[in-house]
This record gives C-alpha cells, sequence and structure tokens, in this order.
C-alpha cells in the first residue's frame, strides 16, 4: 500500500515538473519527457506489470495535462515501453545503475517513434507530417534529454516502487539497481 502512495506522489510531481519547468529545458524546441522516462524507470525497477501500469498512468497524465492528441495515446505509448522495458530487463538485463541511462536513452527513442507511429496510425496527420528527418531528430534529442535524467529519476522511482511486488526477490533486484 505505501508503495502505491509512493508512486502516485512521484507521478503527481513529475507532471507537476512537466508542466512547469520542463517546457523552459527546450533544445531546438524539443523538450524531455518525464512521464515517459517514469515509465521507463518503472519497468528499470520493477516487473513488467509494475511498468505497464506505472506507465499507463503516467501517459494518461501526459494525455490529460499536455497533449493535442488524442486521449490515450501516450497511455497507450508509456504502457507499452514500461511493459518492454521490464520484460528484457527481468529475461535479458540483470544489471545495476550503470546501464540505466543506456536504457533510458534506447527505450524513450523508441518511445517517440512509437508515439507518432500510433499516432499516425489513428489519423493524427500532423506527427507524420514533419518528416521522417525531424522525428528521428526530435527522437534523439528526448533520449539524450531522458537519459541525463535518468540518473535522478531512476533512483527515486525504485525508492517510490520499492514493496510494490510483495516479494524479497523484487525487493531485492531494486536494492541491486540503486547500487
Amino acid at each position: 500500500m505505501m508503495a502505491r502512495v509512493k508512486l502516485a506522489a512521484v507521478l503527481l510531481v513529475a507532471i507537476l515538473i512537466q508542466t512547469t519547468l520542463v517546457p523552459d529545458l527546450r533544445v531546438r524546441g524539443v523538450a524531455p519527457d518525464l512521464m515517459l522516462l517514469i515509465a521507463v524507470c518503472a519497468g528499470l525497477a520493477g516487473r513488467a506489470e509494475l511498468g505497464a501500469v506505472v506507465g499507463f498512468i503516467a501517459g494518461l497524465l501526459a494525455d490529460l495535462f499536455l497533449q493535442t492528441t488524442p486521449l490515450g495515446l501516450s497511455a497507450l505509448t508509456c504502457c507499452l515501453i514500461g511493459f518492454t522495458v521490464g520484460a528484457i530487463r527481468r529475461s535479458v538485463l540483470r544489471e545495476g545503475r550503470a546501464l540505466q541511462p543506456l536504457i533510458a536513452l534506447l527505450a524513450s527513442a523508441a518511445g517517440v517513434i512509437l508515439f507518432v507511429l500510433i499516432g499516425g496510425m489513428v489519423g493524427q496527420s500532423q506527427l507524420t507530417g514533419l518528416g521522417p528527418h525531424r522525428i528521428g531528430e526530435t527522437a534523439v534529442i528526448v533520449a539524450v534529454m531522458n537519459a541525463i535524467l535518468a540518473l535522478a529519476v531512476a533512483p527515486v522511482v525504485a525508492w517510490a516502487a520499492a514493496g510494490s511486488a510483495g516479494s524479497t526477490r523484487a525487493r531485492a533486484e531494486r536494492t541491486a539497481l540503486l547500487k
């Protein structure tokens, strides 16, 4: 129960930061995506299910407060990315904190591209109208900024998620991530 409260607090603080401070951190007109980063870090901190649930809630908050795209587009994207990071982490990656920025870089770039692809499939032509070069540039900029921010965000999400899995093994894995 306490983990849910901590995760909710992290999500609320993240959406406040995303809507107030992050817009001023633009590089070539692109700002970091803190809600996508929260989903990635939740996948790193726990299992795939935790990444999916936290990603869905983070994306839904982004949809409610930030987007001019259909409600649920960010929720779906963040859910899929959080689930994928959690699934890959559990089956392939057994690392500590050293690879977190790299994983955040790759997952954030994939998240931006997935957002545009799904948006294009549901008729959001303003997303695909930017052209492949600008979409790639945006994905790279978001990915680099999120990778840098992951150094601070990943430990916070791991702390908040502690106890959410309810097993000793999951807590031990999260403790190893914090080292």
